[in-house]
């Protein structure tokens, strides 16, 4: 093996470890909860509160992506529904601030529920930045407007002082599941508050 091939792997191998490091604890740990448990402070949204006594699902994503995002979201319709008069909501942060109008946002997530919000970043930059706060990944193909921008489809749950409890890592989920999490930290952070 060549100079190249050993500093290429030993960066990719660098670069996976970056990634892993800050949910490693929550591998370890053994929970009853389908999703990665965390506890970790999150980032505040600037413009956003969580429920006062509930949660919210951070997802980041962009209106015209056609992969990840509209599964991502036909499940948090889908949570939505079987948490029916919950205090949870789901609050969509576009990664394309540049062609995601407040408006046209606005606009879809009345068409999801009432339970749905949207976060607007600035510009891209801003976004990459809130999305690194939360270990996730944006990252724009290029540099026109319409350039295809890669990211994870990550699940973020977090309580009203934006800490973070939950991650769910694909849109391949078991939604039964999650609602099971969801209901059980809504009463662990509950059982909390009333100490």
């Amino acid at each position: 093996m060549n100079k190249k091939s050993t500093s290429i792997l030993l960066f990719a191998a660098a670069f996976l470890l970056a990634l892993v490091l800050p949910v490693m604890p929550s591998l370890l740990k053994s929970t009853d909860f389908y999703g990665m448990t965390i506890d970790e402070p999150g980032e505040p949204i600037l413009g956003y509160q969580p429920p006062k006594d509930g949660l919210a699902v951070v997802f980041f994503g962009y209106r015209q992506c056609g992969t990840v995002c509209p599964v991502q979201l036909v499940n948090l319709i889908d949570l939505n529904q079987r948490l029916n008069g919950s205090d949870v909501e789901f609050l969509f942060v576009t990664l394309d601030p540049e062609n995601d109008t407040q408006e046209a946002l606005q606009q879809t997530m009345e068409g999801l529920g009432a339970a749905f919000r949207s976060h607007r970043p600035e510009n891209h930059r801003a976004a990459q930045k809130l999305a690194s706060a939360y270990n996730d990944v944006a990252v724009k193909n290029g540099n026109t407007p319409n350039n295809l921008i890669a990211h994870s489809a990550r699940l973020h749950v977090v309580t009203p002082d934006f800490r973070r409890r939950l991650v769910y890592t694909t849109p391949d989920l078991n939604l039964e599941l999650v609602e099971q999490d969801l209901r059980r930290l809504l009463k662990e952070n509950n059982s909390e508050s009333a100490i």
